[in-house]
């Protein structure tokens, strides 16, 4: 996979970090006085309804905004590198990630 790719990967996954949907995954949190889980790497928990803990992957498509909200780590003043994965870089990627067990039942 390209060096470029997977730093974008790397990039978007850890930026869905912040949404709150991650927040209450009952994973490790390395930040105990903060709000949600602040460790790395966007995968996240979900459970079907027969009670199974399925992991999930999410990362953001791209860390760009026109907007300045003080409280966001994506506000257009913030000093970071700015990426975007298109749909076809994720279905492409997609599979290999399963295929590597990062996220059990991740591809179809």
């Amino acid at each position: 996979m390209a060096t470029d790719l997977m730093d974008k990967l790397k990039i978007l996954a850890d930026g869905a970090k912040y949404d709150v949907s991650c927040a209450s995954s009952g994973s490790f949190r390395r930040n105990k006085d903060g709000i949600g889980n602040a460790a790395s790497c966007g995968i996240c928990h979900s459970w079907t309804s027969d009670g199974r803990c399925v992991s999930l992957l999410k990362l953001l498509m791209t860390n760009s905004c026109i907007y300045d909200c003080a409280y966001c780590v994506n506000r257009r003043s913030n000093d970071t590198r700015r990426v975007l994965l298109t749909p076809a870089a994720a279905a492409w990627v997609l599979p290999w990630v399963a295929l590597a067990a990062t996220i059990p039942g991740g591809c179809c």
